[in-house]
């Protein structure tokens, strides 16, 4: 059996010449890297959730007619639900912030 023919010597590798661009950095040795400019654009301090809370982006906000706006329902019927539904609260379910 025949072996192959040594490789022609511009192709011999050097003992002491690497090429830097042929094998990643060792380990612990920063790499270099290229740059890239990001630019994010958001608000501070205001988390992005999926509820409708303008206060905390989480929770949603909820309406609550008040026990005294119940009450004029039911004395005065007919206007009293006017009153009543003029007299609700807004509170958010995450938060707690009145609206």
């Amino acid at each position: 059996m025949s072996s192959y023919p040594p490789p022609p010597p511009q192709y011999q590798p050097q003992p002491n010449q690497v090429n830097p661009q042929a094998y990643p950095p060792p380990y612990g040795q920063p790499q270099i890297q290229q740059q890239s400019n990001v630019v994010v654009i958001s608000q501070p301090g205001v988390p992005r959730g999926t509820g409708n809370c303008p206060h905390c982006g989480i929770g949603f906000v909820k309406t609550n007619y008040t026990l005294l706006g119940f009450l004029i329902l039911l004395i005065f019927f007919p206007i009293g639900i006017i009153c009543c539904l003029l007299m609700t609260e807004k509170r958010c379910s995450h938060c707690g912030a009145k609206y």
